[in-house]
C-alpha cells in the first residue's frame, strides 16, 4: 500500500471536513522535512498542501499551541515579508479530525532551490526580508515569551551510558566526542545568558528549505518554528543558511550580500558579534539530542524512524564540528564587511 493509499479516505474526510469539495486526483505525497508529511491535494476547489503533523508532537498541548502561535506570526507578517500561512477554517489554522492534526496551505508553483543553486543575490533578498520580520510590530498578538532559560537540560552522560548498554557502536562517535559536545553546550549556555533581554519574533528557521522561489522572488514557508529569538542569534543563522555551499564552506559574496541587503532596508543591529556565534551551537546540540532519544528509542519509533534519527545523529555531530571550524572566519569576515 503506497503512502497516499494509506491516507486517502483521510483526504475525503478532509475535503468534507472544510467543504474543499470533491478531490478530483489521487493526493501526492511531496518530499519534506523528517517530522511531518506533505502531500498535494487538489479539489474543485483548488489545489493544496495538506500538511499532517506528526502525532507524537501534537500530543502535547503546547505544541499545538506553538502551531497556533506561529500561524499567527506569519498570517501577522504576510503584509511585511512574502509570507505563506496556513490557512484559516473555523477561525483557526491548527485542523483536527480524529487522530489527527494537520495544516492547509494554498498551492504554489514555485521551485525551491538546492544549495548548489543559491546565488549572492538570493542571499540579498532573504537578508532584506529578516530585516522586514525584525522591523515589524507583532505586539498586538500578544504571544507571552516563554521565560528566559539558558540551561538546555539535555544529560549527555546519559545519552552516553545508554549507548554503552545498548553497544550502539554506531552512535560511537558521540561517546568519542563527548568532551567537545559538553564544550559546546557550555558555550552556548553562556552566551545565552549574554542574550537575555532582547528578543523579536521571527521565522527563526529561514534555510533553503523553508523558501519557495517563484518568478525570482521568496516566498517563505513552514513557520512552525517562529517565535521569540534575539534578532542577532536569527541573523548569524540566517546569514549562513544562505552563505555555506554544499561543503559547508562560507561563500564571501554570499555573506556580503546578505548583510547588505539586510542593512539597505534601513535595520541596524547594534549586539556584539560573539554570542550570537556561541548561540548558534544551541539549535545544532538540541536537534542533537532530539535525535538522539529516538536513536536509542528511548522515544517510541519504528524501525525506519530510528535508522534515520543515527543518521542524523552522526550528520549532526559533524555539522558542530564544521560550525566550529567556520567561526574565526565569520569573526573576521563580519569585521571586515562591517567597519565604518
Amino acid at each position: 500500500m503506497s503512502l497516499t493509499e494509506k491516507y486517502t479516505t483521510l483526504f475525503e474526510k478532509i475535503s468534507i471536513q472544510l467543504e474543499l469539495g470533491p478531490i478530483l486526483t489521487e493526493p501526492t505525497a511531496l518530499s519534506g522535512g523528517l517530522l511531518h508529511k506533505m502531500f498535494r491535494l487538489q479539489t474543485t476547489s483548488g489545489t493544496y498542501a495538506i500538511k499532517l503533523l506528526n502525532p507524537s508532537i501534537l500530543s502535547r498541548p503546547e505544541a499545538r499551541q506553538n502551531f497556533i502561535d506561529s500561524e499567527r506570526i506569519a498570517t501577522a507578517l504576510q503584509h511585511e515579508v512574502s509570507a505563506l500561512p496556513a490557512l484559516s477554517f473555523h477561525g483557526s489554522a491548527l485542523q483536527h479530525i480524529e487522530t489527527h492534526y494537520y495544516l492547509v496551505f494554498r498551492w504554489v508553483d514555485a521551485v525551491m532551490l538546492t544549495t548548489h543553486q543559491i546565488t549572492a543575490d538570493h542571499a540579498a533578498q532573504i537578508g532584506k526580508q529578516l530585516a522586514y520580520i525584525h522591523s515589524a510590530d507583532l505586539s498586538s498578538l500578544q504571544i507571552q515569551q516563554p521565560p528566559e532559560s539558558s540551561e538546555s537540560g539535555v544529560s549527555w552522560d546519559e545519552f552516553v551510558e545508554h549507548i554503552r548498554l545498548q553497544g550502539l557502536t554506531a552512535l560511537d562517535p558521540v561517546t568519542r566526542n563527548l568532551r567537545q559536545i559538553k564544550r559546546w553546550a557550555d558555550a552556548s549556555s553562556a552566551a545565552m545568558k549574554q542574550l537575555t533581554g532582547t528578543a523579536f519574533l521571527s521565522h527563526r528557521d529561514l534555510d533553503a528549505k523553508n523558501v519557495l522561489w517563484k518568478s525570482g522572488l521568496p516566498v517563505l514557508i513552514d513557520w512552525e518554528s517562529a517565535g521569540y529569538i534575539h534578532p542577532m542569534h536569527d541573523f548569524v543563522e540566517t546569514a549562513l543558511y544562505w552563505s555555506l555551499d554544499e561543503n559547508n564552506r562560507l561563500q564571501y559574496p554570499h555573506f556580503e550580500a546578505f548583510i547588505k541587503g539586510y542593512v539597505s532596508t534601513g535595520a541596524k543591529l547594534h549586539f556584539p558579534l560573539e554570542p550570537a556565534l556561541s548561540a548558534g551551537y544551541a539549535g545544532k546540540l538540541g536537534w542533537l539530542a532530539y535525535s538522539l532519544a529516538k536513536a536509542l528509542r528511548l522515544e517510541p519509533v519504528n524501525e525506519q524512524e530510528q535508522q534515520v534519527a543515527v543518521q542524523q545523529v552522526l550528520e549532526t555531530l559533524t555539522a558542530l564540528k564544521d560550525y566550529e571550524a567556520l567561526c574565526p572566519l565569520i569573526e573576521k569576515w563580519w569585521i571586515e564587511l562591517t567597519r565604518d
